[in-house]
């Protein structure tokens, strides 16, 4: 006659045997640990608030449970489990990991638990932890975390509105290559924003941003030539610029060039390259030349006139977030 045990009283039976193999119960007042299975602080041998075992772990690429550092299904060590847990877009799934992975100081999942603390997920909302933990990403060498706290600084959340502090955040962020937070500095620079307005330091670090990859800071140096802000005003020179940004994949300055060659503003009146313009920064995801597409079906702007198309575009202007596109959209539906 074959005995039938529930699954847990075999776990249990696994564990103990473990425990027993590697000397773990010989301590008498086990230390704290944190539940891989539910996040919560543990002692003992099993936790109080779910019942998983202590050592116990979930592979986060086959499921399977493990006790030993590597999976024994399909060889994941531990470590990179917990990564991937940790990386998950689900908060109480990646909670457990994102705790463990913070207490050892990693910057990923200290910046992450610091937007729990700040929005109350999981935990109770804490300004203060959450603030914490976005200082503590940021010494890790978070950019993100350094660049989110600026945002914060600089809108008022959380903190007391403080341009000041907004810009060191800033700047740490550009010390750890923060193409970023080049631009940031810049805007602060350009408009006078906690400092004296310097538009050649907003020139330089919208220079630094845009050689650090940032397509769109191409566009604020076009904007410098077109005003004479710290340089010489140079109206070819600022479309060199705009041009630059939009082959650099800026979906703005593709949309402003598409509208500069619609009207002839800087450039010879083209409905051809506005039209061409207009659908690169469409193809980027740019709600407003959608919308001016929509709008060139509508009228005959260098395309035949077909309200089947007009409507196409403007229901994409208003699905990306274009409020006029949903508006006309609506109406002629």
């Amino acid at each position: 006659m074959k005995l039938k045990f529930p699954n847990r009283i075999i776990i249990l039976l696994f564990s103990l045997v473990f425990l027993l193999s590697s000397g773990a119960l010989a301590e008498e007042t086990p230390d704290t640990w944190f539940c891989l299975n539910c996040g919560h602080d543990a002692q003992g041998d099993a936790c109080a608030v779910c019942g998983e075992f202590r050592g116990t772990w979930t592979c986060a690429g086959c499921g399977t449970r493990n006790l030993s550092a590597v999976c024994m299904q399909c060889g994941k060590t531990r470590d990179d489990s917990l990564a991937q847990q940790a990386a998950d877009s689900r908060p109480f799934t990646a909670y457990p990991a994102v705790r463990l992975l913070a207490a050892s100081g990693d910057p990923d999942a200290l910046f992450r638990l610091g937007r729990y603390y700040e929005k109350g997920i999981i935990v109770e909302q804490d300004s203060e932890k959450a603030l914490s933990c976005f200082r503590d990403a940021g010494a890790a060498g978070s950019v993100s975390a350094w660049i989110y706290l600026g945002r914060l600084y600089d809108a008022g959340v959380l903190v007391t509105r403080d341009y000041t502090e907004a810009m060191e955040c800033y700047r740490k962020a550009a010390d750890l290559g923060s193409a970023e937070a080049c631009w940031y500095l810049g805007s602060f620079y350009e408009e006078g924003t906690g400092v004296d307005r310097n538009d050649a330091m907003a020139l330089d670090y919208y220079h630094m941003a845009a050689e650090r990859g940032d397509a769109d800071a191409w566009m604020s140096i076009a904007y410098c030539y077109l005003l004479g802000n710290g340089v010489e005003e140079d109206q070819a020179k600022a479309l060199e610029y705009y041009e630059k940004a939009a082959n650099a994949g800026s979906a703005a300055a593709c949309d402003y060039l598409g509208y500069l060659y619609m009207n002839g503003s800087l450039v010879p009146q083209s409905t051809d390259k506005g039209l061409e313009w207009y659908k690169k920064a469409a193809d980027l995801g740019y709600a407003r030349s959608m919308y001016a597409l929509g709008y060139a079906y509508q009228c005959g702007q260098g395309v035949e006139i077909s309200m089947e198309e007009a409507l196409r575009w403007y229901e994409k202007a208003a699905l990306a977030g274009y409020q006029n596109g949903y508006m006309v959209w609506k109406a002629f539906k």
